[in-house]
C-alpha cells in the first residue's frame, strides 16, 4: 500500500511539474510558441501609451533580468535605447515606455534581457502608433 501512495505522488509530482514548468511565448501575429525559462521574455504586449506618441511595451521573464528595450525606425539599425523605470533593476515583469514617437513612422525594437536580444524569429518586432 505505502509503495502505491508513493508511486502515485511521484506520477502527481511529474505531471505538476510540466504544467507548472511550461511556458508558452507567442508574439502578437506569430503561429509558432516557444518554450521558456530564465530570462527569456514572454507575453510581450506593446500597447498605446497614456500620453500621444507614447508606445508601452511589457514583458515578463520566469527569472529575475535586467532588461531594456534597443530600438529605431530601421529594422538594422537600432540606435536607441529604452529602459524600465517603474520595476527594480532586476525584475520578472518589464514595462518600457517609448516617447516623442513620430506617428507616420513605423518602428522597430528588441528586448535585451541579461545581455541577450530577442525578437521574432530573430528580427525586431515592428509597431506604428497609427496602428493602435
Amino acid at each position: 500500500m505505502k509503495s502505491k501512495v508513493i508511486f502515485t505522488s511521484t506520477i502527481i509530482l511529474v505531471v505538476m511539474s510540466l504544467v507548472i514548468g511550461v511556458v508558452v511565448f507567442k508574439v502578437s501575429g506569430s503561429n509558432s510558441s516557444v518554450s521558456v525559462e530564465g530570462c527569456n521574455p514572454y507575453n510581450v504586449v506593446v500597447s498605446k501609451g497614456e500620453k500621444e506618441n507614447t508606445v508601452a511595451i511589457s514583458w515578463k521573464s520566469k527569472a529575475q533580468c535586467s532588461a531594456y528595450i534597443i530600438y529605431g525606425s530601421e529594422m538594422k539599425d537600432l540606435n536607441l535605447i529604452g529602459i524600465d523605470l517603474e520595476n527594480e533593476v532586476k525584475d520578472r515583469e518589464h514595462t518600457v515606455i517609448l516617447n516623442s514617437l513620430l506617428s507616420t513612422r513605423t518602428y522597430f525594437f528588441s528586448i535585451v534581457s541579461d545581455g541577450v536580444t530577442y525578437g521574432k524569429g530573430g528580427l525586431p518586432i515592428s509597431f506604428s502608433i497609427s496602428s493602435f
